[in-house]
């Protein structure tokens, strides 16, 4: 689906994420089952009902695409955008119908403008000052209509501090995976230490990479968001939604 003239500026997009490039293969085989199946039961109680059905939507760090192409099985014009190249090979695979965009939550240019933009899993998290949240809470602003609706998720603080139960590792017939997090509560930073093994030609390699997320209070978030000139802000947990897998998950929703 076609949906958008593809007048896009790319400028800082291809070395930021190459941590996610790495982990795009694991992210893609263990993270994109129950997860995003939870996720549509919270759009659609902050979404769904709020935009008509023909909605331009814009999911931002779009990840493997599985938001995108939930919403795309309900019949909106949806597009994807994430800064990790081999994240939107896999989109590609798994949402084949739809366009996605090589690009930085921060700084990427579409020559149109949507009713609705999302932005998932956490993904605000990964940005790891407030400045540079406060840039692409701007950006996406600038890529709203009017009246159109912001919602993203993430993590609280007890998550944060309980990261550790996130932990999680695979054994396969050719890869091994693990993941381990911690967490350092005067930076407000959650480190994912990720080892892979791989084998390749008949030899395993291993190769160990590490993510990052930062804890924001919801007082930070609520200010980078008036800041950016978003109005009627809310916010609700996982819990509150009746979503027992995010119960200590926050979504914000936000308008133009």
């Amino acid at each position: 689906m076609d949906i958008i003239n593809k007048m896009v500026v790319v400028v800082v997009a291809t070395k930021i994420y190459q941590e996610y490039d790495s982990f795009a293969f694991f992210y893609n085989k263990y993270w994109t089952t129950i997860a995003p199946y939870c996720m549509e039961k919270a759009l659609s109680i902050l979404l769904f009902d709020k935009i008509d059905k023909n909605s331009l939507i814009l999911d931002v760090c779009c990840g493997t695409g599985n938001i995108v192409k939930l919403l795309y099985d309900r019949g909106y014009n949806i597009a994807g955008l994430d800064g990790s190249k081999a994240m939107l090979d896999y989109a590609t695979i798994n949402s084949p119908y739809t366009d996605f965009f090589h690009a930085d939550i921060r700084d990427f240019i579409i020559d149109n403008k949507f009713h609705a933009i999302t932005c998932l899993f956490d993904s605000i998290n990964h940005i790891l000052n407030i400045d540079d949240v406060k840039v692409a809470f701007s950006n996406i602003h600038n890529h709203l209509q009017d009246n159109g609706i912001f919602v993203f998720d993430v993590n609280t603080e007890e998550s944060s501090i309980n990261s550790y139960e996130s932990d999680f590792s695979a054994i396969e017939e050719d890869t091994v995976f693990i993941s381990k997090a911690e967490y350092n509560k005067r930076k407000k930073l959650i480190t994912y230490n990720l080892v892979s093994f791989i084998k390749e030609n008949n030899m395993w390699n291993r190769y160990d990479h590490q993510i990052f997320e930062r804890y924001y209070t919801i007082t930070e978030l609520i200010e980078a968001l008036k800041e950016s000139n978003f109005k009627n802000i809310a916010f609700i947990d996982g819990g509150e939604l009746g979503i027992d897998h995010f119960q200590d998950r926050l979504f914000f929703t936000a308008w133009k």
